[in-house]
C-alpha cells in the first residue's frame, strides 16, 4: 500500500492533530552512535517538514535537523530500528506502543527517524498526523508543491525581516539548475521588486522563481508553434488545451471534452474556477507539463490488470540478486531492512545467502567477503511482515544454500515456525500438471531450493555442509569476487575528476583482474548518522600500508603501562559495552601488536603477529585470514565477528586517545595569545615555548616560543 492510496479521515479531528504537531512534543530521539537525547519534534506545515531541536530552542526557524515528508516511506509502530537496537538498557525501559520509526530518504538505503513519545496517545497521535501529511503531501497539485518546496528555499536564505536580497538569490539559482548573467537576473531582481527596497518578500521571490523559469520563453523553444494553443498568450482554454493533448501529446483520451475538464478541475483545484469551461492560466500550463498530471505512465496500469490466471511459468518475475546487501559484494552492510524495502519496491523473488552460523542458526551474507552478517531468523520475521504490503501475489525466496545439514535443519523449523500457513509445503492441486497460477498463491511464500539427493546425509557430512543449489556452477568472474582468491585488498585512495577530492575505495586485486567499489565516504552526521564510523580523511602522500593505522584513534602506540594500561583504559570506557577496543605495541614480543577489547565486564587481549609472504608483511590473528595492513586488519573485524573457542566478538567502539599532552608543564589549556606573549617575556631562555588551544578550531593547537635574535 502507498500513502498515495491512504483513504484521508474526518478533517475536522485531523485538523486538531496537526495543529498539535505543529506547536510540537517533547520526545526521546534515539542515535545509532550516540546515547538518546531529548528533543522538540514538530511538524512544518508551509514547507512539508518534520523537524529536531533541543528543548531549550525557542526560535522555530533553528532546528538541529529535518526530514521531508514528501520522502517518506514507512511508518512503523514500535522499535523496529538499529537505532533503538544500538542501545538494548536503554530500549528495554521504553513501552513498545510509546514508540515509532519513520523511514524516509530517496535512495534504497533508506534513513530513519526513531522517537519515543511521552504518552501512548502521543505516539498515536504522531503515527495517524504524519501518515495523513505524507498522504496530503503526495497528493497535493504541482503548483501546490512547488509553492511548498519554494518556501523551504525561502525560509533557509530569509534574514531577520523575512526578505532576501539579490546576492541570497544568485546562491539560490544553482539549486534550479538556472545561468542566467549577473545583468539580466538584475533587471528580473528589479522587474519584481515592487517597493524598491532591494529586498523580496516571499510573493516577490515565487515571481522572481517563475520569470526566471520561464525566462527563455520556454512554450516556444520545447514545443515548436504552440503559441497557437494560446491565442491570448495569457491562458490556455478548454478547446486549446484539447487540441495541445491531442495534436502534440497523442492522448487519445483527450477526445472527450469533459475528460479534459475534468483533467483542468482536478489540476487547478479552484472551487471558483469550477465552470463548464474551465481555462489554465500561462503559467499553470507550464507547470502541467512537470506536473503528475502529465506523466508517460498510464496511471491505469498502477494496479494489476493482467490476466493472473496462467501458469506461474509463463510470467516474468520482478527479482533482486543479493537482496540483504545494502552496497558493494565486497564490504557493505548487509540489513534486513534491505528485505523490506525490495519487498515493498514490488519485488516478488528475494535471495538469501545462507551460512552456518553460532548456536547452531544460520547467518545471511555475502560468503568469503567483508560484508557483515545478519541472522537468518531476523531476516524471515522481516519478511513475513513486509512480504504483502505492496502485492498480494506469491514471493519467492531462493535460497543459496552453503549450511550444513543440522542448521538446514534448524532453518526448515525456524521457516515453519514464522511463516505457519503461508508457506507452500502441499501441491496447491492433488493431480496438477502444471504450476500453479499466480491467482492460486496469494499470500504463499515459496521456497526455491534444490532439494537433497536420496544419499543427501552421507553427502553433507562429506562434503562439510553445502549443497549445491542451482547457481552450483559458479563462473569465473564470480569465483574472482571471493577475497580468499584475491592477490591483495584493501582500502585505497582515487581522485574525483570533478571535485578534485580524494576518496577511499575497497580494491581487491585477483590474478586477472583489480575491482573497487563505490566511494566509501562517509557523510557528516549531520546528515546521515547511521553510517559505519572511521576516519576516511584526505590521504597523505606517500603514506605506506605499515603507516595507515598511525592516524586512526584506536592505535595507542607504545603504552607505558603495558596491558595494565591498557586494562586502565578499557575499564574507563567500558559503558561503550562489549567490543569497545584498542591497538597497542605489544611489549613482549617486539614488532609484534596487541589487540585488547572489552567482553563480559573484563579486559581480553589477543596477539596481532606478523609474518613475511613473498617478500610482503602479513599482519592476522589467525593464520587462515592475512591482511596487507594493521589497518585492514582492524576494518574487517570491525565489520565481521572475531571468532575462537571461547568467544565471538566484533569490534565497535574505539576506546579515544588519552589527551596526556593536558597534565604537561609545557601546556596552557586557558592562555590567550597576549597572555602567552606576556609569560613568554618573563622568560630568559631562548627556546623557552609553550603551548595552547588556537582559536581556529577544537582540535587545532598553537605553539608559542621566545626567539631572542
Amino acid at each position: 500500500m502507498s500513502f498515495s492510496s491512504i483513504s484521508l479521515p474526518g478533517l475536522d479531528s485531523m485538523e486538531q492533530i496537526v495543529c498539535s504537531l505543529e506547536r510540537g512534543t517533547l520526545i526521546q530521539k534515539f542515535y545509532p552512535r550516540r546515547k538518546p537525547e531529548k528533543k522538540t519534534l514538530m511538524l512544518r506545515r508551509e514547507t512539508r517538514q518534520v523537524t529536531w531541536s533541543s528543548p531549550t530552542q525557542n526560535n522555530r526557524a533553528n532546528f538541529e535537523g529535518a526530514l521531508e515528508l514528501r520522502e517518506v516511506k514507512e511508518i512503523r509502530l514500535g522499535k523496529g530500528s538499529k537505532d533503538f537496537e544500538k542501545w538494548p538498557e536503554e530500549t528495554k525501559k521504553i513501552e513498545l506502543r510509546k514508540c515509532f520509526v519513520v523511514y524516509y530518504g530517496s535512495e534504497f538505503k533508506l534513513r530513519s527517524l526513531s522517537v519515543v513519545a511521552l504518552s501512548e496517545k502521543e505516539c498515536e497521535m504522531w503515527i495517524k498526523g504524519l501518515k495523513y501529511m505524507v498522504a496530503d503531501t503526495i497528493n497535493a497539485p504541482y503548483w501546490l508543491q512547488v509553492e511548498r518546496w519554494l518556501r523551504k528555499e525561502f525560509y533557509a536564505m530569509e534574514n531577520p525581516y523575512e526578505t532576501v536580497t539579490l546576492k541570497e538569490v544568485k546562491s539560490f539559482l544553482p539549486k534550479i539548475n538556472c545561468k542566467v548573467s549577473t545583468g539580466k537576473l538584475n533587471e528580473i531582481f528589479h522587474e519584481v521588486d515592487c517597493r524598491r527596497r532591494n529586498v523580496l518578500g516571499f510573493d516577490d521571490f515565487t515571481r522572481l522563481y517563475q520569470k526566471l523559469m520561464t525566462a527563455s520563453n520556454t512554450i516556444q523553444d520545447y514545443f515548436d508553434g504552440s503559441m497557437q494553443y494560446s491565442k491570448n498568450g495569457q491562458t490556455v482554454t478548454l478547446k486549446e488545451l484539447q487540441k495541445f493533448l491531442t495534436d502534440v501529446q497523442n492522448d487519445q483520451s483527450a477526445h472527450d471534452e469533459k475528460a479534459v475538464a475534468g483533467l483542468i478541475r482536478e489540476y487547478v483545484q479552484d472551487p471558483v474556477r469550477d465552470v463548464q469551461e474551465p481555462y489554465l492560466k500561462i503559467q499553470e500550463f507550464i507547470d502541467y507539463l512537470f506536473s503528475r498530471q502529465n506523466e508517460i505512465w498510464n496511471k491505469e496500469c498502477d494496479t494489476v490488470y493482467q490476466d493472473m490466471n496462467r501458469p506461474l511459468s509463463h510470467y516474468w518475475i520482478s527479482s533482486s540478486h543479493n537482496t540483504y546487501l545494502t552496497g558493494d559484494q565486497f564490504s557493505s552492510e548487509s540489513s534486513v531492512e534491505a528485505y523490506a524495502r525490495a519487498l515493498r519496491m514490488g519485488c516478488r523473488c528475494i535471495e538469501l545467502d545462507c551460512w552456518d552460523g553460532p548456536d547452531n542458526m544460520p547467518l545471511i551474507f555475502h560468503g568469503h567477503t567483508f560484508t557483515t552478517k545478519i541472522k537468518f531468523k531476523d531476516v524471515i520475521k522481516t519478511i513475513k511482515e513486509h512480504a504483502f504490503v505492496t502485492s498480494e501475489y506469491p514471493v519467492i525466496l531462493s535460497i543459496e544454500q552453503n549450511c550444513s545439514l543440522a542448521q538446514q535443519r534448524k532453518m526448515a523449523y525456524a521457516m515453519q515456525d514464522v511463516f505457519g500457513d503461508m508457506l507452500l509445503t502441499q501441491q496447491v492441486e492433488k493431480n496438477e500438471i502444471q504450476l500453479p497460477t499466480p491467482f492460486q498463491l496469494r499470500r504463499k511464500i515459496i521456497l526455491k531450493h534444490k532439494k537433497l539427493p536420496e544419499n543427501g546425509a552421507k553427502l553433507l557430512v562429506e562434503g562439510e555442509g553445502a549443497v549445491p543449489n542451482d547457481g552450483a556452477l559458479i563462473r569465473a568472474d564470480e569465483n574472482e569476487l571471493d577475497i580468499r582468491n584475491s592477490v591483495r585488498n584493501g582500502i585505497l585512495y582515487l581522485e574525483d575528476p570533478v571535485d578534485k577530492v580524494w576518496n577511499p575505495h575497497f580494491f581487491v586485486l585477483t590474478q586477472h583482474k583489480l575491482f573497487f567499489t563505490d566511494s566509501q565516504r562517509i557523510e557528516r552526521e549531520d546528515v546521515r548518522d547511521d553510517e559505519f564510523e572511521t576516519s576516511f580523511s584526505r590521504p597523505k602522500e606517500s603514506v605506506t600500508n605499515d603507516e595507515l593505522h598511525f592516524g586512526e584513534n584506536w592505535f595507542h602506540g607504545k603504552l607505558s603501562g603495558g596491558r595494565e594500561e591498557a586494562e586502565s583504559l578499557l575499564r574507563q570506557y567500558a559503558h561503550l559495552g562489549d567490543g569497545t577496543f584498542l591497538v597497542r605495541e605489544s611489549v613482549t614480543f617486539v614488532g609484534d601488536y596487541c589487540l585488547s577489547f572489552w567482553r563480559q565486564g573484563k579486559p581480553n587481549h589477543c596477539r596481532i603477529k606478523l609474518k613475511q609472504d613473498k617478500g610482503v608483511t602479513k599482519f592476522y590473528l589467525m593464520e587462515n585470514n592475512l591482511f596487507d595492513s594493521l589497518y585492514s586488519l582492524i576494518v574487517h573485524y570491525r565489520q565481521n565477528p572475531l571468532r575462537s573457542s571461547e568467544f565471538y566478538i566484533t569490534l565497535k567502539e574505539p576506546v579515544p586517545q588519552p589527551n596526556k599532552h593536558e597534565s604537561k608543564e609545557w601546556y596552557h589549556q586557558n592562555t590567550s595569545r597576549e597572555q602567552s606573549e606576556i609569560i613568554l617575556h618573563q622568560m630568559q631562555n631562548d627556546g623557552a615555548f609553550l603551548v595552547r588551544p588556537s582559536d581556529k578550531g577544537p582540535n587545532a593547537f598553537v605553539i608559542s616560543f621566545r626567539l631572542v635574535c
